[in-house]
């Protein structure tokens, strides 16, 4: 049995479908600022600011354990191919077989 296809077009098609004049209507909105709110767009005052920084800290990956540190090291290049290879044949990253062979270090050179 067949789906019938939906006569609804979606907002690009109605979009597309507008004469020049329309389309040019619809846009003029957002090239003034305003993005449909019908508030003119303007700077952050202090306090709006100070919200904004506080929410935007929280976007990006999540914090593991204390947090990472990037630690610029050299490998010798023939070593980091057989690296990325085994990473990408067992879904690790680099970085996670970094740290396991440097924990692993750590576990089996007891330090005396």
């Amino acid at each position: 049995m067949k789906k019938k296809k939906s006569s609804k077009k979606s907002p690009i098609e109605r979009f597309m479908a507008l004469s020049d004049a329309e389309k040019e209507a619809e846009v003029a909105p957002f090239e003034k600022g305003n993005f449909g709110l019908g508030l003119p767009g303007r700077a952050l005052n202090p306090s709006e600011r100070k919200k904004w920084q506080r929410i935007k800290r929280g976007l990006g990956r999540p914090k593991i354990g204390q947090g990472a540190a990037i630690v610029p090291v050299s490998i010798e290049r023939g070593l980091l191919q057989q690296v990325d290879a085994y990473a990408r044949a067992n879904h690790l990253k680099r970085s996670q077989m970094v740290a396991e062979g440097l924990r692993l270090v750590m576990r089996t050179r007891k330090a005396g």
